[in-house]
């Protein structure tokens, strides 16, 4: 059983933070200077799990997370269930043989550059503000991207789409294709990760005998955190 999966498939709470770091002075007369600093601008997810996993039907789940315990990484996704799908759902107008289609022409700082696109008129809509990009297979380059404007297709044979950051890729990434939207993947780790306590209830029947159980309480919610060491 995949622990961080099953965790984001089961909470009810969902915090998400990519805020840049950045320090803030000011001066005697209240003038604001603003500086930033490189980073990778990790994708950070915080949830809140109820207490709803009993003991019985968990212990698999238990052993995952205690064996990915505070830094082993886990590709997550939110396309596997329909209450999670249409958080990152691809807005865009193409369809999916249009996107597989597409191919990486470059990708400097945060100039994302697209070929092979789709011969569609020159004001559809290829991506949408907050359209997640992929690069490449995603078990390979787990580092989705948003396009920070609409991008139309227009008339040349490429587009240039302004992502969130820069790209944090070191592998070539000219001539990949792209994926978009709830299918792309996010590598997380849980540099918190909550221990449990088991309260006994959820009382079950077994061969009409009461055997005993126990619900599973978290000590915190999961603080997940986009995994870049080798991006």
């Amino acid at each position: 059983m995949a622990g961080l999966q099953t965790i984001l498939n089961y909470c009810n709470g969902l915090e998400i933070d990519r805020r840049k770091v950045v320090g803030i002075q000011y001066t005697r007369n209240e003038i604001p200077r603003v500086s930033g600093t490189p980073t990778k601008n990790p994708w950070k997810f915080t949830l809140d799990i109820p207490n709803r996993f009993r003991y019985n039907e968990a212990r698999d789940l238990m052993e995952a997370l205690d064996t990915l315990d505070r830094i082993t990484p886990e590709v997550i996704t939110f396309s596997n269930l329909p209450q999670l799908s249409w958080i990152f759902r691809y807005r865009g107008a193409m369809t999916s043989g249009q996107i597989s289609a597409i191919t990486v022409t470059s990708f400097v700082g945060d100039q994302l550059v697209l070929g092979n696109l789709p011969s569609v008129s020159s004001g559809t809509v290829l991506f949408e503000p907050n359209d997640l990009i992929q690069i490449g297979a995603t078990n390979v380059n787990p580092y989705p991207f948003t396009s920070t404007t609409q991008v139309l297709r227009g008339s040349i044979s490429t587009v240039t789409v302004t992502t969130n950051r820069p790209n944090i890729i070191t592998a070539a990434v000219a001539t990949n294709g792209i994926i978009v939207g709830n299918a792309c993947q996010f590598n997380m780790f849980c540099p918190n990760m909550p221990t449990y306590k088991l309260t006994p209830g959820g009382y079950q029947l077994s061969n009409n005998t009461v055997v005993g159980n126990a619900l599973i309480e978290f000590s915190d919610s999961f603080q997940l955190y986009e995994f870049v060491g080798t991006a």
